[in-house]
């Protein structure tokens, strides 16, 4: 329901209920004063007779009672009268009845058989003491029904003055206010019109007033509120109604407040129209540079900043602290440990640069608000400096809000260009990662020279995308080959490229083999590790060194001739009755690959007879770690090849790993993982093959 509707209503309500109880006030009031008249006059009436009919009864005569009721009469409104005598004896009485003309006509009373609710306990309970005073010997009125009612007068006789009055009987006066009834009714009716009449009129009035005063305006209020939804700011016309006094009543106040209210919200939305354009033009931009050069226009324009200083962190990176910050307009640096970084590395908060806290002297001609420039995690980026005119920096909200609002899209910006510039270093950097790694996947053989002589098996995981570990297998002679199992210090690319200088230099041995310019003796091993230092140290200038062992193993003869530049020693494994032996052989030991130039190394003789395994591995086996940080260990390593040792190199191979993951539960291992198993077969399984064919590397 509407405004208008709902005061309408009130209004009739509480005027009508007002009038109302107005109007039952003083008919109620009315209806009390006609009783009390009525009351008066027919007291008065009956008190005027009481003599002439205190003599009739004293006399006992009829006539002299007669002639004292009739004239009782003459007031329309009395309905009988009646005498008792001092016991409650009926005397005598007259009345009015209806003759056959249906008129009024005055009888007297043969008996008192009409008047059954008067009683003689009832008359002498109204009686009243002789008084000189005629209308205080009679009773107060009694009211039989609502327009019917009765007063009892007290007859007494005084023969003389000096005798005592004596008590002789009663009358009984019955008289109707039926016409008061009407009087009543017609003053009801007056006053219900007059109370309708004054209502529609108060409620007219009212309306037009209210219409005018209040429902006109908060109308227009409301159609301006809907306005200001759909993006139309209308403003409402001040003092446009009737004007009842000089100052400004609550309408006026709430117009003048709307009107402010509009002022402002179309203000704010212009700024934050103005702040998301800003925002959106800063973020898009193509670099830092380009975005300060906007976030320095705003501020210009928005809160009068003469100039904006950004300073960055030095390593383009957020952090929660800083060794360093640069200038971007000149790429001045400073050092993060001076007062002011000191200062707004704690606070996080807006700063007003001064002589104890600044970056540079600037601060003396004007004055410099230092912002620190925060990211989503709190983490610093660096700090912009807005110069104003000295002495007129703008402190408000409003102010601040815009700093902040606009500061926000430039750590946004910032953060792109870093977060671009660190993903294109990065796809860079994958590249060269994935051209290594490509580099390493053809280093690291993928089959060995078939022979006759053995079978063998390899296992190869790197920890990165690149690894550090590197082995290849060369068949020198018949019934001979030479081993490289090396393993690089750390892992990624700098590790695959050693990696790839060892394959160059065992290829260039090879050739030297095939040249017959290489003497393959006991000794070879010792010059293959000292020929692959010398390569190893030009290359990585003693900064990557890599450990590794060299072994000739000669089938023929089943010896096998061993050098170790510092890796971990090669297992044996020998089956006799079902039971499998583990031994590790220890070569003699050099300094790792790359130390040192110049570095020499000894070569040790092994026994290798049929049916022995022999098998190579890197520390990243022994070394890899369970989830509660405990190394797998040569214990472990020992005991799963003492369980598979009787197994065939490929399916040794894979349970010996398995058991090595088992252990890792999971767990991502530092290190690179590399392990080759040779086994000498005897001469029931000597495989029938060429010697001459696969005498090349097969890496």
């Amino acid at each position: 329901m509407k405004l208008a509707p709902k005061i309408i209503i009130l209004l009739l309500i509480v005027t009508l209920g007002v009038m109302s109880i107005y109007s039952f006030y003083q008919v109620r009031r009315a209806e009390k004063s006609f009783n009390a008249d009525a009351e008066a006059n027919h007291v008065l009436l009956l008190s005027n007779s009481l003599g002439f009919l205190s003599k009739s009864l004293w006399e006992l005569d009829k006539d002299i009672a007669a002639r004292g009721m009739k004239p009782l009469f003459e007031a329309e409104t009395v309905i009988n009268i009646q005498i008792y005598d001092a016991e409650g004896n009926f005397f005598s009485g007259f009345q009015y009845n209806l003759n056959k003309d249906n008129k009024k006509e005055l009888a007297e009373y043969e008996d008192r058989h009409k008047e059954k609710d008067l009683s003689a306990k009832e008359l002498i309970l109204k009686k009243t003491k002789f008084d000189l005073v005629p209308s205080k010997m009679v009773s107060p009125m009694i009211n039989l029904t609502d327009d019917k009612h009765r007063l009892i007068g007290s007859l007494w006789w005084k023969e003389t003055e000096i005798s005592d009055p004596k008590f002789l009987g009663y009358v009984v006066l019955n008289f109707s206010t039926e016409y008061i009834a009407k009087r009543l009714f017609e003053q009801k009716v007056s006053f219900i019109l007059f109370t309708l009449g004054l209502s529609l009129a108060i409620l007219a009035l009212t309306y037009s007033f209210l219409e005018k005063q209040v429902i006109n305006p908060i109308r227009k209020l409301m159609q301006a509120s809907l306005d200001i939804a759909d993006g139309r700011f209308t403003r409402l016309q001040s003092r446009s109604r009737f004007q009842i006094g000089s100052g400004e009543d609550e309408i006026d106040k709430l117009t003048t407040n709307f009107n402010f209210m509009v002022d402002k919200i179309e203000h704010s939305l212009n700024m934050i129209r103005g702040l998301s354009e800003a925002s959106q033009a800063i973020v898009k931009c193509m670099n830092i540079s380009e975005s300060i050069q906007i976030y320095e226009k705003y501020l210009k324009d928005l809160i009068r900043v003469l100039k904006v200083e950004v300073w960055l962190n030095e390593d383009n990176e957020a952090s929660d602290e800083t060794k360093a910050v640069v200038r971007v307009s000149d790429q001045k640096k400073i050092e993060s440990k001076n007062d002011i970084s000191n200062k707004l590395q704690n606070d996080k908060h807006f700063i007003n640069e001064d002589s104890k806290f600044s970056f540079s002297d600037d601060y003396i001609n004007f004055s410099i608000l230092a912002v620190p420039l925060l990211n989503s995690k709190n983490k610093k980026i660096g700090v912009v400096e807005l110069y104003f005119t000295k002495g007129s920096v703008d402190n408000s909200d409003e102010s601040r809000g815009i700093i902040n609002s606009l500061t926000t899209s430039l750590i946004t910006a910032i953060e792109n260009d870093w977060y671009v510039l660190r993903e294109k270093n990065r796809a860079n950097l994958e590249r060269d990662i994935e051209l290594a790694s490509a580099v390493q996947d053809s280093i690291i053989s993928k089959s060995f020279p078939e022979s006759r002589f053995y079978d063998s098996s390899t296992f190869f995981k790197t920890a990165s995308q690149c690894g550090g570990d590197w082995f290849g297998v060369y068949e020198v002679e018949d019934g001979k080959i030479l081993v490289l199992f090396g393993d690089v210090t750390g892992h990624g690319t700098p590790a695959a490229l050693i990696t790839a200088v060892t394959r160059g230099s065992a290829d260039m041995l090879l050739q030297f083999i095939k040249l017959g310019k290489a003497d393959i003796s006991k000794d070879f091993p010792s010059q293959v590790l000292q020929f692959i230092n010398e390569c190893i140290v030009d290359t990585g200038k003693q900064t990557y060194l890599m450990t590794m062992v060299a072994a000739l193993i000669d089938f023929k003869n089943q010896k096998i001739f061993a050098s170790s530049a510092g890796h971990t020693p090669p297992a044996l494994i020998t089956t006799v009755q079902g039971k499998n032996e583990v031994k590790y052989i220890y070569p003699a030991t050099g300094s790792r690959l790359g130390f040192a130039k110049g570095a020499l190394y000894e070569t040790k003789e092994f026994e290798f007879i049929p049916g022995q395994k022999i098998i190579f591995y890197t520390d990243g086996i022994v070394e890899g770690e369970s989830p509660k940080s405990k190394e797998y260990g040569l214990k472990n390593f020992k005991k799963s090849m003492e369980s598979h040792g009787a197994q065939e190199p490929e399916e040794f191979i894979k349970n010996i790993t398995n058991d090595a993951y088992t252990f890792f539960s999971g767990v991502p291992q530092k290190d690179d993982i590399a392990l080759l198993a040779i086994r000498f077969l005897n001469e029931k399984e000597n495989k029938n093959i060429n010697p001459n064919i696969n005498k090349s590397d097969a890496a």
